[in-house]
């Protein structure tokens, strides 16, 4: 009878420490689990862009960086973007760097919260501007090499730090608004915010796509001494003017306001699939005699300001050839920095214009082929510039087209 209890007691035992390496065992399978569940949200991905390029002449001016003074061809790598992003319900955090010969950067860093029940998602961080097209349209679809003169001008470094309200219950209608430091990707220098607010609606039509939006840009910079300076008549001559130093006095707003609107389209047909896109933007941008160039350090101007009316547009022709891989690419653009001088009324004695109220208009010719991973593109741009009589250097047109052969490769 004893052994008989003695069995059943170890029978007991031996249970119970089953029970317990039976209970270890489930925890840490919650563990790895929960870890496994979090690295599944984990994404990464990449693109880069490596290239070779042809300019006219040595040390040229080109959006995608200028030319050194004694280059004419080089190598480069254009863009190389390494995303990690965690991506939960309804939470979101992103990290993009740039990695290049020029160093490596950051290029994007902000979080997101989606409000699914309000159709409302809150973004905060170093993220892109929702204004027009082309700033939220990703550099690794772009079918040529550059965004437009007017976007890397107007909005430098396609990010901005702020925050910003999607709200998308009236769809296909959705709406955004943000604020912004208004320095890119550099710390703020002043104590302005800048507002960009954009409408914009996205419909599928049987085989085509429509979208299009209205866009708002309202801020400014601040002046960093008494002078400002605005185009006013002069006779029959438009000249920059000092305006009251008493009511523009050095720390005022220098106006910085936009107006945009934009459209694409793209059908099936018998020729393949056609694009066509078009964006316009006027309004007023702060500058310096110099340039006219968004901040986009974190260092406040210290000259005279110049405020100028500008104008923008671009309109795109892209044709996927049938079948094939092949991609034909028509890209034609202008922006104008000083719409109410023009020609030989730019650089006169008595107008204090000169080389930053130049207009310039590029057409720009692609073949692109698409591989799975990558894809190669030869590309020619065409840049044409506003000639004056009265302008050192722009009384012909400058020798400055450029011809890219690109290679991406992403994942």
């Amino acid at each position: 009878m004893k052994v008989l209890h003695l069995v059943f007691l170890f029978s007991l035992l031996n249970f119970d420490v089953y029970a317990q390496e039976y209970t270890v065992n489930d925890s840490t399978w919650k563990a790895i689990n929960n870890d496994l569940k979090i690295l599944k949200n984990i994404k990464v991905s990449g693109y880069l862009q490596a290239q070779y390029q042809i300019a006219e002449e040595q040390g040229i001016k080109y959006p995608g960086g200028n030319f050194a003074s004694n280059v004419d061809n080089r190598f480069s790598m254009r863009r190389a973007r390494l995303k990690v992003a965690y991506v939960g319900k309804p939470f979101e955090w992103v990290l993009v760097t740039e990695n290049t010969e020029r160093g490596i950067s950051l290029h994007d860093v902000y979080g997101s919260y989606t409000f699914s029940k309000i159709h409302l998602k809150y973004t905060a961080g170093l993220f892109p501007r929702p204004f027009g097209f082309e700033q939220s349209y990703s550099t690794a679809y772009h079918e040529g090499p550059e965004r437009v003169r007017f976007s890397t001008t107007l909005l430098p470094a396609e990010a901005d730090l702020g925050c910003k309200l999607t709200y998308s219950a009236l769809k296909p209608i959705t709406l955004e608004l943000g604020v912004y430091n208004g320095t890119a990707t550099a710390a703020d220098f002043d104590g302005f915010k800048d507002i960009v607010a954009r409408i914009s609606i996205q419909k599928k039509l049987n085989t085509s796509n429509l979208s299009g939006g209205l866009s708002f840009y309202s801020g400014g910079v601040v002046q960093g001494n008494p002078y400002r300076y605005s185009i006013s008549e002069n006779g029959s001559e438009p000249v920059f003017s000092l305006m009251d130093t008493t009511s523009f006095a050095f720390g005022s707003k220098v106006k910085r306001e936009y107006l945009g609107a934009d459209v694409q389209y793209q059908f099936s047909n018998i020729l393949g699939t056609t694009t066509l896109r078009a964006e316009f933007v006027q309004g007023e941008q702060p500058g310096s005699a110099s340039n006219t160039d968004s901040p986009k350090t974190n260092t406040a101007p210290q000259g005279d300001s110049y405020s100028r009316n500008f104008n923008a547009f671009s309109a795109y022709f892209l044709q996927k050839i049938g079948s094939s891989n092949f991609m034909f690419v028509a890209k034609y653009d202008w922006y104008d920095p000083n719409s109410d001088v023009e020609k030989n009324e730019i650089g006169t004695s008595l107008s204090k214009t000169g080389a930053a109220d130049v207009k310039y208009s590029t057409l720009g010719l692609g073949l692109n082929y698409y591989f799975k991973n990558m894809y190669i593109m030869f590309y020619y741009d065409m840049i044409t510039n506003e000639k004056s009589e009265n302008l050192n250097g722009f009384q012909s047109d400058l020798k400055d087209n450029v011809f890219t052969i690109r290679t991406q490769f992403k994942f």
